[in-house]
């Protein structure tokens, strides 16, 4: 493997959902080297696979960690369904390791914190990420949508539920 095709211990994270996909890549627990929102608009599988097939090439992570679709917390509809498994076969193809958790299994570590929702989460997230704190999503009421930044923290609470993980 040549310098510019090696892989990195970098943890790569990222949160499909249906406009696009959250992502953020990290060091080690605590050192937050990118994060975004990516919204894509008319949204399809195809668009979204470019976009993070480029994103494997960006700063060439060792690990890629997803959301579990199958989880039992999962709200994921069919395409992201389907998405996901195309994102990991993507990352077979990359040779890149891929880790998947369920909502349940991201509030288990977070529960330690006292923080059961996404908001509250982000809320914990927000204790240790300073830089994100532009980002921070506001309380949602029922009726309302999501942050268009709740996607940062959904791979965020992955990647750090990892770092929980693997100590």
């Amino acid at each position: 493997m040549t310098q510019s095709t090696q892989r990195k211990n970098i943890v790569y994270a990222l949160y499909p959902n249906a406009n696009g996909f959250g992502f953020v890549y990290l060091e080690n627990p605590r050192k937050l080297l990118d994060y975004g929102a990516v919204r894509i608009n008319p949204i399809s599988n195809r668009k979204v696979l470019d976009r993070i097939k480029k994103s494997f090439d960006y700063l060439r992570p060792s690990i890629v960690i997803i959301q579990d679709p199958d989880g039992n917390a999962s709200r994921s509809g069919r395409r992201v369904h389907r998405l996901i498994d195309k994102i990991i076969s993507l990352a077979n193809e990359e040779k890149l390791k891929v880790v998947l958790y369920s909502r349940d299994q991201i509030r288990d570590v977070f529960e330690q914190f006292g923080a059961v929702t996404k908001y509250e989460i982000a809320k914990v997230l927000l204790t240790e990420f300073k830089e994100l704190e532009l980002r921070e999503p506001k309380k949602k009421k029922t009726w309302q949508s999501e942050s268009h930044n709740m996607p940062i923290f959904d791979a965020l609470s992955l990647a750090l539920t990892w770092f929980w993980i693997n100590g």
